[in-house]
């Protein structure tokens, strides 16, 4: 009886360690969508920098100011 109720705390306990690590798992990815969607909206960010940019460029059409640009960006 006693190795019965012992068998049935080590289930109880495998479960509930079991469970934590589910959670843990939940929560890393989580982060990392969480993680992936700020480096999206940084991509969309730079992508919407270099099309504004290259819209002043056009603009501007001249050759000179486009090296400058170029220069200060890089």
């Amino acid at each position: 009886m006693l190795l019965f109720l012992l068998s049935l705390l080590l289930l109880r306990l495998l479960l509930l360690l079991l469970l934590l690590l589910l959670l843990l798992l939940l929560l890393l990815l989580l982060v990392l969508l969480l993680f992936l969607l700020v480096l999206f909206f940084l991509l969309l960010f730079v992508v919407l920098f270099l099309l504004l940019l290259l819209l002043l460029l056009l603009l501007l059409k001249k050759t000179t100011s486009i090296f400058v640009i170029i220069l200060c960006v890089g």
